[in-house]
């Protein structure tokens, strides 16, 4: 495919107006080695965290190719590895993409190429979750049930054990005055 001039210029003007501008890139980078302007904070990975994965501490591990667009954007994903499989890793990955964004090469190619992106999961501290089917909810309710129960026995037994020692107590001094 050959660009034009008018083409190149009109993309040059439509990055331009993006609502990230681009950083002038240093002299000394030399040739064109992609690096990231943007990538996905900690705030980012534990939002895409697995649930399943995120309440039981396990952590994983992605492999995801992407195609990289003139502005710097990833589009385009697949993941090619995944572990623990099953945990849904590749589907944060996805999720986590349009996170990305790579500093762009200066002659605007249509299509930079491709990039790996290795992504690591890991679970830095507890964090409260609760499943949506209810059964978190049937759980603390069957605990309050038992809490409650085991409260009014101890309760029960504690009247009727001060309720006899208060009429052996009533007798003894009944006894004791004339």
């Amino acid at each position: 495919m050959v660009l034009d001039d008018a083409s190149a210029e009109g993309r040059a003007a439509a990055m331009s107006a993006s609502p990230h501008p681009l950083p002038p890139r240093p002299a000394v980078m030399g040739p064109y080695r992609p690096d990231w302007l943007e990538k996905p904070s900690a705030d980012d990975m534990s939002e895409f965290y697995p649930a399943h994965a995120a309440r039981h501490d396990i952590p994983g591990k992605v492999k995801m190719t992407c195609q990289v667009k003139a502005d710097g954007r990833l589009s385009g994903c697949r993941i090619d590895s995944e572990t623990p499989k099953g945990e849904f890793f590749g589907e944060a990955a996805l999720h986590l993409a349009p996170k990305f964004r790579m500093i762009p090469p200066d002659d605007l190619r249509a299509n930079p190429g491709e990039v790996t992106v290795p992504l690591v999961f890991q679970v830095t501290e507890p964090r409260m979750t609760f499943r949506s089917d209810g059964s978190d909810a049937r759980l603390l309710m069957q605990g309050g049930l038992i809490v409650s129960i085991v409260a009014t026995a101890l309760l029960a037994f504690i009247v009727l054990a001060l309720g006899r020692y208060h009429v052996s107590a009533t007798k003894k001094g009944s006894a004791k005055t004339p």
